[in-house]
């Protein structure tokens, strides 16, 4: 079921980026049309420019989602975070124009499926070690540990970096 999804929101952030706007901060979602339930997930999904300043409101975002009573809500948070800041210190791709990522929060059958998909970095996505006294380096450490899976996308519009919180399948 998650590949699936993630094969979606994959899907629909290539079309998406293909047409974008200049101005493409803000919600984006999809409607489902008049008089038909949606079927599947709840999928809500919203971009950002690739500037320091939007770490927040990306953090924001899946806090607002999920409100405060969420079990996985501070881990969710966490790593949304985590991946947001490597989509902005880790900038490349083919597109012209302003930098941004997509982040979308997808409720599973056993807890969610958070994606940050940017237009892509030249290295494989990867935890590191970091020594006690370096700055940085330690978000895809902090996404292995805490996350129930996780992994990447690439193809030749970006990269996806995924992870699921909650009850493995």
């Amino acid at each position: 079921m998650a590949a699936r999804l993630l094969a979606m929101l994959v899907g629909a952030f290539t079309d998406r980026s293909r047409t974008a706007a200049h101005d493409t901060t803000g919600p984006t979602h999809q409607e489902p049309l008049p008089g038909h339930a949606p079927t599947g997930p709840l999928v809500i999904s919203r971009r950002f420019r690739a500037t320091p300043h939007q770490i927040r409101p990306a953090r924001n975002f899946v806090a607002g989602i999920l409100g405060d009573g969420h079990p996985l809500r501070d881990d969710a948070v966490l790593l949304t975070s985590e991946l947001a800041t490597n989509a902005v210190e880790h900038p490349s791709g083919p597109f012209d124009g302003p930098q941004e990522f997509l982040v979308t929060v997808a409720f599973v059958v056993h807890g969610m499926l958070i994606t940050v998909q940017d237009p892509g970095s030249s290295r494989i996505p990867c935890p590191r070690d970091s020594g006690p006294d370096d700055t940085g380096g330690r978000g895809l450490a902090l996404v292995n540990s805490l996350a129930t899976r996780w992994g990447f996308h690439r193809d030749s519009v970006g990269t996806v970096i995924w992870f699921e919180l909650g009850s493995p399948a």
